[in-house]
């Protein structure tokens, strides 16, 4: 098929540096979004994310000015489109543990009544293994009057992005492309050879669902045994982080690096999205990992209230300073962020303000910009994000404008020894008191 054309629904982190290389590339490019305020800023050239996102801001500017990219709130103009690509959120619910697909299964009807035949629609959502044959082909099928393989093309090509590097790992990392059958195998390999220097490896509907939703699961349970061993060297009064060096001395071995808690999009619900698709088997390995990691903003709390039990006071009497409210280093992205079960752990337990430089919206406490003013009077300091203004802290100018010298330190940003040195109470993951 000769593709030029493309609608790209769902403008956040995946679909609009989607969007912005198809543009980029001289496509005509049509990004869909139900948020207003989003499509609005698009249509003005400027990026509605925010952080450190290299070439990202520029790219929007260029390919609005030039006429190659415009967003709307109107699923009706994806019929103009010879390819549609798929990019909204399959969360979970935080209670049961099991899919909420509303959303895709929304923005899938809404394309299916209004694409054209012969289209080829790619979903890059993560889904659990057998949504597409399941879900997605019944409700094209249904909405459109269509039959898939007959009269339009269909793929899976999962998103393998990352807040930071969205448009890098576009362009270099491979992908896995599932197609519903050998036409549309083709017509995913054309389209996504637009915009891709890495390789392609194709595959059915099934082991595309598979593989994205185990990539991610795999790396949660790699870093689940690096919170273990924190854990236990924290008991042990070792130090994690000398351990992972050591360890890591060894060939074939990769100990991740402990912290916080596993924030993001994707590794907090793509765990469970494979075992949701299970009925008779039960995996252990995955699930266990996915509760030990879900578990250190919890112990976040406990070692604040140890840090500040050291240094005699209080939680009920004590302001805490969170410092970074985004999951992921210089972004404003907070979308299952360690710091916001801490801080719903805190909530009403103590006085709390929060630090960030990227994220826009406080979540259940003041949000400053100023650091000196967020640790103004504070009790404890919180390390829960490694945003690159909280390295080389002056932390005699830290002490100076705290009431209570106590840092806990979520991220190994600091030497426990030189903040000790400097004469506070320091308590850190994976670090042995």
């Amino acid at each position: 098929m000769s593709i030029r054309s493309v609608a790209v629904v769902g403008a956040g982190y995946v679909g609009l540096p989607v969007a912005c290389m198809f543009a980029s590339k001289g496509i005509s490019t049509l990004a869909v979004d139900i948020d207003t305020a989003r499509v609005d800023k698009i249509n003005r050239g400027i990026s509605p994310i925010e952080g450190e996102e290299p070439g990202l801001a520029d790219l929007i500017s260029t390919a609005v000015n030039g006429g190659s990219l415009t967003a709307t709130t109107d699923y009706a103009r994806t019929s103009e489109a010879d390819a549609i690509i798929v990019c909204v959120d399959t969360p979970i619910d935080e209670g049961t543990r099991q899919p909420v697909l509303k959303i895709l299964r929304s923005a899938t009807r809404s394309v299916a009544e209004h694409m054209r035949p012969g289209a080829l629609v790619s979903i890059e959502s993560t889904l659990p293994p057998r949504t597409m044959q399941d879900v997605v082909i019944p409700i094209l099928e249904e909405a459109s009057g269509m039959r898939v393989g007959r009269d339009f093309l269909l793929v899976h090509c999962p998103e393998r992005v990352m807040p930071g590097r969205l448009l890098r790992n576009l362009s270099e990392y491979d992908r896995v492309l599932g197609g519903y059958d050998g036409a549309s195998v083709e017509a995913g390999k054309e389209l996504y050879s637009i915009i891709m220097g890495g390789k392609l490896h194709t595959a059915d509907l099934l082991h595309a669902e598979i593989s994205k939703t185990l990539e991610n699961a795999y790396r949660d349970v790699q870093i689940a045994f690096a919170n273990e061993v924190a854990l236990a060297c924290e008991e042990l009064g070792a130090d994690a982080f000398e351990v992972r060096r050591l360890v890591n001395t060894c060939p074939f071995r990769d100990m991740h690096i402990p912290g916080a808690g596993v924030g993001g999009h994707c590794l907090p619900k793509d765990s469970w999205l494979f075992a949701s698709s299970l009925k008779e088997f039960e995996p252990k390995i995955i699930t266990t990992a996915r509760e030990t990691n879900e578990r250190m903003p919890v112990h976040m709390v406990e070692l604040i209230e140890r840090g500040l039990a050291e240094a005699g006071r209080d939680l009920s009497n004590s302001k805490i300073t969170i410092l970074g409210l985004a999951f992921l280093r210089d972004s404003d992205d907070t979308r299952h962020s360690p710091a916001l079960t801490i801080i719903d752990r805190l909530h009403g337990r103590a006085e709390l303000v929060v630090h960030d430089p990227y994220v826009a919206k406080e979540y259940r406490a003041p949000l400053l910009r100023n650091l000196n003013d967020a640790v103004k009077d504070s009790d404890c300091m919180v390390i829960v994000t490694d945003h690159s203004c909280y390295r080389g802290l002056d932390l005699e100018r830290v002490r100076s404008l705290m009431r209570t010298p106590v840092i806990v330190d979520g991220r190994n940003l600091l030497s426990a020894d030189g903040c000790r040195y400097a004469g506070f109470v320091y308590r850190g993951i994976g670090k042995g008191a």
